[in-house]
């Protein structure tokens, strides 16, 4: 009997089996991994940086900046600012955005809110940006900017 008839069948079972075994390590490992859990500290430079921008908005201060990277990456920068420079800023930077409540979908931890779609993307990697501005007095905001690449 060929080498071919004796193992063919036992191959036919073991391969597709194999890569069914295989499939479900990765997907189950993808969903444990550490990456998914929590986000990393990173330089606010950097973040800023994946939407093309030279750094924080002049006035900016406190700011904290993550990553969270897995299948798309995201960045959050959350900063303090005073309103008017950051009405500036983002005049400059995004003409044509307007902070409104209804972007913000009834976040109650949030003021007013906008999505800026970038065409073309950034050439840091961004594709989007979502803003989210919670106001901690009448001349204080305290912002998060979030560019992401999927």
């Amino acid at each position: 009997m060929s080498t071919i008839r004796k193992w063919g069948p036992v191959a036919a079972v073991v391969v597709p089996l194999a890569f069914m075994g295989w499939g479900l390590w990765s997907f189950v490992t993808a969903f444990r991994s550490a990456p998914m859990a929590q986000a990393e500290t990173v330089p606010c430079e950097d973040a800023m940086r994946f939407a093309d921008r030279d750094g924080l908005p002049e006035g900016a201060h406190d700011a904290k900046c993550t990553a969270l990277t897995w299948l798309d990456t995201t960045y959050t920068v959350r900063f303090t600012i005073a309103r008017t420079k950051l009405d500036a800023w983002l005049k400059e930077s995004y003409p044509s955005t307007r902070l409104t409540a209804q972007e913000c979908d009834g976040d109650p931890s949030t003021d007013v809110c906008a999505h800026i779609e970038l065409n073309p993307h950034a050439d840091g990697g961004a594709v989007a940006i979502d803003i989210g501005v919670r106001y901690a007095d009448a001349s204080t905001a305290v912002v998060e900017f979030a560019p992401f690449d999927v």
